[in-house]
């Protein structure tokens, strides 16, 4: 009783997985009731994808005696090799729904009742997910005709038969292929924040199914660059892999691209990760050793200016000589003089370092759109917003750029220069402001 309840619950288990997580996925396969020994037989196999894109897969298993080739394979690559009947999909048909046919041909020994059945694997969401294809039944007749035997009229003497023993054939078993995995892991810094990683996967007997899993550090994300042929994904911190069918060669290897967000403290990260694949139909784990690296971005340093109060001198005013106007009779037109040229510049200094930073540093770390422009002055690298030639203005810039950098302040240049403002403001005969 406790078993037919165990039974009960693995079925509609079974049921309502397919049901919440396939939809309207469905499979069906149309094969004949009975094959003549030694004659084809064509089987037909109708997906009902929906949207499902991407990788895929079907999978039938035969007894010995058959041999199996393709008709119609919508694309896929068909093989047929230990009694498996596969059709591989680099990317599934466009159609939602379609037909795929292969034939059958039974040997002359191969006579009996039979069943097929099968699986139907895809990715959804970077999972393996399978659908079964339903069990199928047919038989394989003979192709010899019934004889009808007669009675002789007369009874036969019966020869005594002598029996020698005969030795049955010994079948060896077949000997599950020995399965081994090692996989390294490398990472190379590229530039400041950027990082190449590259996992080596060295394996024997493992076919099929496969995915690698990364495990990676909050606040970093992840890019594809080379994954041989498998499907690249990067959600909540994990990067993967999936195969649906790995590489041939014993040997590959892939990489990808790692770079830190924006505002990620300097420190020690890790990765680790595990390789998954299928043995004997059950999906076992190799675990990939954690590797570090360091993490060191130089920060931008804002110099905090020192300005100093502007002392006004005192105007001696000089006593006014009023001449007497001699009026003449003129008719010159009055001009007024032009100013002096002014070579000092106000500009607004947002940081400095002894590095060059990405052109976009600024726009993505702090939101800052105006164009930046850098001079260098005493070992460091300044980094600057806008020219003007009235500090007023500057002063205005300061206050608008600090809704970005808080630290932003005013800096002077005359001729190309740096001054201190107290001077700038002495040459060009200007106030302070706060």
């Amino acid at each position: 009783m406790i078993k037919q309840l165990i039974l009960l619950i693995q079925v509609l288990g079974l049921f309502f997985y397919q049901l919440i997580f396939t939809g309207d996925l469905t499979v069906t396969q149309k094969i004949p009731d009975s094959i003549t020994q030694g004659t084809e037989a064509v089987i037909e196999i109708t997906i009902k994808k929906e949207d499902i894109t991407g990788f895929a897969k079907v999978q039938q298993i035969f007894p010995d005696g058959f041999t199996a080739e393709p008709i119609d394979t919508k694309g896929a690559t068909f093989s047929f090799k230990d009694n498996k009947v596969k059709f591989i999909w680099m990317a599934l048909p466009a159609e939602k729904e379609f037909t795929i046919s292969y034939k059958i041909k039974p040997n002359e020994n191969t006579i009996g009742d039979f069943t097929l059945g099968g699986k139907f694997s895809f990715i959804s969401e970077s999972e393996r997910k399978n659908i079964e294809i339903p069990i199928a039944n047919f038989k394989v007749i003979s192709d010899e005709p019934l004889v009808v035997e007669t009675a002789p009229e007369e009874p036969l003497a019966e020869e005594p038969v002598i029996e020698t023993p005969i030795e049955e054939p010994v079948v060896e078993e077949p000997v599950a292929a020995l399965v081994t995995i090692n996989c390294n892991r490398s990472i190379t810094k590229i530039e400041d924040g950027k990082y190449k990683v590259v996992v080596e996967i060295n394996k024997k007997g493992i076919q099929g199914f496969a995915k690698i899993t990364e495990e990676i550090p909050e606040g970093f994300i992840a890019k594809e660059s080379d994954s041989q042929g498998g499907v690249f994904s990067f959600k909540e911190s994990e990067a993967k892999i999936l195969w649906m069918a790995i590489p041939k060669s014993d040997r590959y290897t892939i990489t990808y691209n790692l770079e830190a967000n924006s505002g990620v403290e300097n420190g020690t990260y890790s990765i680790k990760g595990y390789y998954s694949y299928l043995e004997n139909d059950v999906t076992s784990k190799y675990n990939i050793d954690g590797s570090n690296f360091e993490l060191n971005i130089e920060q931008l340093v804002v110099e905090e200016p020192v300005v100093a109060p502007v002392i006004e001198e005192p105007v001696i005013e000089e006593p006014v000589v009023v001449e007497p106007i001699i009026t003449e009779n003129s008719n010159d037109k009055v001009t007024s003089t032009p100013n002096p040229e002014n070579e000092v510049a106000y500009k607004v200094q947002v940081g400095a370092g002894h590095k060059t930073v990405a052109s976009n540093y600024f726009s993505v770390k702090f939101n800052l759109k105006d164009n930046v422009s850098t001079i260098n002055h005493e070992g460091w690298i300044k980094y600057l917003v806008g020219s003007f030639g009235e500090y007023k203005a500057a002063r205005d810039k300061r206050n608008k750029v600090r809704n970005n950098i808080k630290t932003a302040f005013v800096t002077a240049y005359n001729s190309g220069k740096r001054i201190t403002v107290q001077e700038a403001l002495m040459i060009s005969n200007q106030k302070w402001y706060k």
